[in-house]
C-alpha cells in the first residue's frame, strides 16, 4: 500500500463480502478497521460491501457516510484527496523495529 502512495495514490477503495459474517458484530469490526486504514496513511477510503457496512471515511478517520447492514443502496460522494503522506506512509514499519531493537537492548542491559 505504501508504493502505491509513493506513486500518488489517492484513495483507498475497499471491496468485500461480508456475508459470511451475518448480523454479528463481524461487520461493524470489519468497518472499523477501514477507519484506522485511513488515518495510518492519511488517505479517505471508499468501500463497498455485499452484505456488509459500505461507506465514505476521509482521511483523519472521520465516518462521513454508511449503510446499514443487509441494505441495497447506492451512494455517491465527492471524495476529498489529501496529498500528504502520514509517518507510516514514509517509513513503514521502521517505528516497529526501532521499538523492538530497544526492547532487546533493554532486556539485555537487565
Amino acid at each position: 500500500m505504501r508504493k502505491f502512495y509513493a506513486k500518488d495514490g489517492d484513495f483507498i477503495v475497499t471491496i468485500t463480502n461480508d456475508a459470511w459474517f451475518g448480523k454479528t458484530a463481524g461487520p461493524y469490526q470489519h468497518f472499523s478497521m477501514a477507519v484506522f486504514r485511513a488515518i495510518e496513511n492519511r488517505k479517505p477510503v471508499i468501500r463497498a460491501a455485499n452484505t456488509g457496512i459500505s461507506g465514505f471515511i476521509d482521511s483523519n478517520g472521520r465516518i462521513l457516510k454508511t449503510s446499514n447492514l443487509f441494505e441495497r443502496q447506492i451512494e455517491t460522494m465527492d471524495v476529498m484527496t489529501d496529498r500528504s503522506r502520514s509517518f507510516y506512509s514514509r517509513y513503514g514499519d521502521i517505528f516497529s523495529y526501532l521499538c523492538i531493537v530497544t526492547t532487546l537492548t533493554l532486556l539485555l542491559l537487565l
